[in-house]
């Protein structure tokens, strides 16, 4: 009988345990608020810190990897006088130290007089690496599209 106490309280203790630190989906959504702060801040350190060091991504014949990926980033808010993005949907599926994210974005760009809201649709891609969830692949969002400033 009191083996089954303090079986049931070990139990409990290990469950509380368990619960008190933050889950790998928790910790997603963390990275994914920062890397919209970063873009409503218009700050290419802050979005850097997301991103993978390995991130490389193809497009057409191009290879994108951080480095470049950071550059576009800048690039692009420095045009930009104000983004803001409303509530997003997030779908996270998570198998093992990598995960997928869909994401659908409600996203306010003003640019001078010229004010647009469009609606998102990104897949963003991520590891877990020594603890840490980074961005290993995303969709390029390109928050000047539509602007014809710039079209990607």
């Amino acid at each position: 009988m009191v083996t089954t106490y303090k079986l049931l309280a070990y139990l409990v203790a290990i469950i509380f345990l368990a619960s008190c630190g933050s889950s790998d989906e928790e910790e997603i959504n963390l990275l994914l608020d920062k890397r919209t702060s970063a873009f409503e801040l218009k700050d290419p350190e802050i979005y850097s810190e997301c991103i993978h060091e390995d991130y490389r991504v193809t497009s057409g014949e191009e290879v994108v990897d951080k480095h470049k990926l950071v550059s576009r980033f800048r690039d692009q808010a420095s045009i930009i006088d104000t983004v803001s993005f409303g509530e997003s949907e997030r779908y996270i599926y998570i198998t093992g130290t990598d995960a997928r994210v869909m994401m659908l974005s409600s996203i306010d760009v003003k640019i001078d007089s010229y004010s647009m809201t469009y609606k998102a649709k990104e897949v963003i891609n991520l590891s877990k690496v020594l603890g840490k969830w980074k961005i290993t692949k995303e969709s390029m969002l390109n928050l000047l599209s539509g602007t014809m400033i710039l079209d990607n």
